[in-house]
């Protein structure tokens, strides 16, 4: 398949870009009083002010700085970490959630999204071997999760990663993380403020050198620019279908981490924050917390146990560094759609599962619809296999969602079993593992930014500017490595048969580690199936790490002491 050009793809960038609609709703309901029965974990203000900022909330900054680091010999990385709270602090979750609703009142004052508040932010997170250079080997191995001790390069071609040593995704090619630049440790920031952020960047620099601290690399990154703010590099808008976590922040009624809009009086209130957003227990995400059952949406599982005892109110954090091929992307549905005689930007909607607005192809089949790709509480309220009917608001005062319904498409006919939407999130749909309430267990929270120069919304770039690396600095946290992101990944977006049949993952997706890096999909058209072939990655893995982000006590007590 031939590549896109450069006036082509601005050409579709343009198309894209008039039917985004980024003004703000005119009216945004208002969280519910409902108060569950559940019981639900509290976390209070202490408790919140020792998990680290990014995992429960996010920084959801316009700009972050990514630094990874090694502890060589001679080096004094417990030095290296005391020294660095008293000067920039490790940012909580507590911190943020303040921030958060002086955000949210300063833009009501204003009337407008931009406050030009700003704030800069910091967290860390440590490999198996910066633990262990940190502690002890004893004291690494007490982490019971396998893919976290091994380290992602070694689990680098089970995730389908190219086996090739010549290939750019090789992890012995990697920026960080492979056999020849392994990493201790990385420092996450964050601000608004890209002046700001350089600066705070360039003290933690200055004082990991002081120590002795190898830079191994460093990776800015930065939402794209206008209207395609919260996109990624292929143009289409990003971190919809995020799961809600169920706990509160304190004994009020309604008081939860993550708000809850449907009203008391409908049967889906125990299950939604809000349309579309499940509510997950925290133990999916916080280690020695109350995980997910399996056997129905509403109750709590296990605690995970196979942690050392300061690990508690941690995460696991998966971090991938993945270039973007924008031009192949956008040639291969550009060449494809010709044969098909359909749309292109249709044709790479059917891939992904949403329209670039972030519409989902389950309530606007034929077409973009801009108004619900913006709002919140419609662009995810769907199910694959059955009929969706319209959830109560709380709010008597919004008008509610008056966009079509999602009709039942358990022949995936109108989202393939392709698109990606559908192989890593197939909701209410029986998988591979059998009964729905498994697929809960798999969801991860994501965390990620691009990274490079945008030509999507950034009319100024010339044809030689289509060379450069840009792409996704990915970052999630889940509670197991193995049965959460690798399994998406390697069971589901690596399989053509697997959440169901239908091919594989074409934007994520790998066709395992062998030379032939063949993927296929099997298009549905109105009278034949089309089997669609292509041997291009249009993602590849070009650095990444499995990491452990503790408890903010857990740093200062055990890894700094």
């Amino acid at each position: 398949m031939d590549n896109a050009n450069f006036t082509e793809l601005k050409d579709l960038f343009s198309t894209i870009e008039a039917n985004i609609d980024d003004t703000p709703l005119e009216h945004k309901p208002e969280p519910s009083p409902y108060d569950q029965s559940a019981d639900e974990p509290i976390y209070n203000e202490a408790t919140l002010s020792d998990i680290q900022g990014n995992l429960l909330l996010g920084f959801n900054t316009n700009y972050e700085h990514f630094l990874f680091l090694s502890f060589g010999v001679g080096s004094s990385p417990k030095q290296f970490l005391r020294l660095i709270s008293p000067y920039v602090s490790i940012s909580s979750a507590y911190e943020v959630l303040k921030f958060r609703k002086i955000h949210r009142q300063r833009r009501a004052q204003l009337g407008q999204r931009e406050t030009y508040l700003s704030s800069a932010w910091l967290n860390l997170s440590f490999s198996y071997t910066g633990i262990a250079k940190l502690t002890s080997d004893e004291e690494a191995n007490k982490f019971g999760d396998d893919s976290f001790r091994l380290g992602m390069a070694k689990r680098s071609t089970f995730l389908g990663d190219p086996s090739d040593e010549s290939s750019p995704g090789h992890q012995s090619n990697w920026r960080f993380g492979g056999t020849n630049n392994e990493i201790d440790m990385m420092i996450t920031t964050a601000a608004n403020s890209k002046d700001q952020l350089q600066e705070f960047v360039a003290l933690i620099k200055q004082h990991a050198q002081d120590q002795g601290i190898e830079l191994q690399y460093e990776q800015p990154g930065e939402r794209l620019p206008g209207k395609f703010r919260g996109h990624e590099h292929f143009g289409f808008k990003d971190g919809i279908s995020q799961p809600g976590i169920r706990g509160k922040l304190s004994e009020r009624p309604g008081d939860f981490i993550t708000p809850r809009y449907v009203a008391g009086t409908d049967e889906r209130k125990d299950y939604f924050a809000k349309p579309g957003q499940l509510l997950v227990w925290p133990g999916q995400f916080l280690l020695g917390e109350p995980r997910q059952s399996t056997e129905h949406l509403y109750l709590k599982g296990r605690i995970q146990t196979n942690i050392p005892g300061w690990a508690k109110l941690g995460s696991y954090v998966v971090v991938r560094r993945l270039h973007q091929d924008v031009s192949a992307f956008w040639g291969f549905v550009s060449s494809t759609a010709e044969s098909l005689n359909i749309d292109v930007i249709e044709f790479a909607s059917r891939l992904v599962g949403r329209w670039p607005s972030g519409a989902p192809l389950m309530r606007s089949p034929n077409s973009e619809l801009p108004e619900l790709g913006k709002n919140a509480f419609a662009n995810n309220h769907f199910l694959f296999d059955d009929n969706t009917s319209e959830i109560e608001f709380s709010d008597s005062h919004y008008p509610g969602d008056s966009f079509p319904q999602a009709k039942a498409d358990f022949l995936a006919k109108v989202c393939p079993h392709f698109a990606h939407i559908r192989k890593v999130n197939p909701r209410e749909s029986v998988t591979d593992l059998g009964k729905p309430e498994d697929n809960l267990a798999r969801m991860i929270l994501r965390r990620g930014i691009p990274y490079g120069p945008a030509i999507a919304g950034n009319p100024d770039l010339s044809d030689e500017d289509l060379l450069l690396d840009r792409g996704l600095m990915f970052v999630c946290y889940n509670s197991s490595i193995e049965d959460q992101f690798e399994f998406l990944q390697r069971r589901w977006a690596n399989s053509a048969i697997q959440p169901n049949q239908g091919g594989h993952d074409m934007v994520i997706g790998q066709n395992g580690s062998t030379g032939n890096r063949e993927r296929h999909i099997e298009f549905p058209g109105e009278h034949q199936t089309t089997e669609i072939k292509t041997q291009q990655d249009f993602v590849v893995p070009t650095g990444g790490e499995y990491l452990f982000a503790p408890a903010i006590s857990a740093l200062n007590d055990i890894l700094a002491k």
